[in-house]
């Protein structure tokens, strides 16, 4: 019976490690990556004698395969002087309910003159200097053409009309990615709007249709033509500046 009963216990002590460690790794996996996607707003060229200010307004609408329909928004200033200098604040894309408001989570100034650009961060306290070469132009391509990996494009004038107070000229363009090109089984069509402001050199709207991304829009907004305050384009007191630049030795000052 003794013999019964040491047997029964040592039975017991076998099992129970293995039984408790399958228990254990039950629902645990190794540590897994994300998708990220970028949100690229519109481009503003460092145009001398255009000062402006402004709101930028931004809305991304995405359809997901469920039917379930994602809307994002933030605004943003964006404020160019008659030197050619940019300030516009970075702001994080909230949901479009009003229950939130969009932070400011970067500011950038950019000065064509002295090829710096400072990429300053609120959270931090922490401006970061680079060389800057300022964009003033941008060739276009022709009406129609073909880019590599097998994509078309052509460009449809869209006449005049006036947007935010400023005359501006329209342009549809319409990019077809054909079957196979990127892994995809049938071509895929992506449509632009732009209205383009001659006077200050800038897209006012922007319309991005595009089944990988969903629908961007951006316009600017609340137009002023005097030239902005110059505070706009000094280093926020009390920011550390370290110096990124290759021409030079990174350094650390405080501002």
């Amino acid at each position: 019976m003794r013999y019964c009963v040491l047997l029964l216990l040592a039975s017991c002590l076998f099992f129970t490690p293995s039984t408790m460690a399958q228990d254990s790794d039950e629902g645990m996996h190794a540590p897994d990556g994300n998708t990220r996607e970028r949100f690229i707003n519109i481009i503003i060229p460092a145009v001398p004698n255009a000062p402006f200010t402004s709101t930028v307004r931004a809305e991304w609408t995405r359809t997901l395969e469920d039917g379930t329909t994602l809307t994002l928004q933030n605004h943003r200033a964006v404020i160019r002087d008659s030197r050619g200098r940019i300030y516009q604040e970075r702001r994080s894309l909230v949901p479009k309910d009003g229950q939130k408001e969009s932070e400011v989570q970067r500011i950038e100034i950019s000065d064509p003159s002295t090829h710096v650009k400072y990429f300053c961060f609120v959270e931090s306290h922490t401006c970061y200097l680079n060389d800057y070469t300022a964009p003033t132009s941008a060739d276009m391509p022709p009406a129609e053409f073909v880019e590599a990996g097998g994509a078309s494009t052509t460009r449809q004038d869209l006449g005049k009309n006036v947007v935010s107070g400023l005359d501006a000229v329209g342009t549809l363009e319409t990019t077809t990615i054909n079957a196979g090109a990127m892994g995809n089984d049938r071509p895929i069509s992506i449509t632009k709007e732009f209205w383009y402001s001659p006077k200050l050199s800038l897209n006012l709207s922007v319309k991005r249709v595009d089944p990988l991304h969903g629908t961007q829009t951006f316009n600017v907004t609340d137009i002023g033509l005097a030239d902005p305050d110059p505070k706009y384009f000094s280093i926020p007191s009390g920011y550390t500046v370290i110096d990124r630049r290759t021409k030079t030795k990174p350094a650390a000052m405080q501002r």
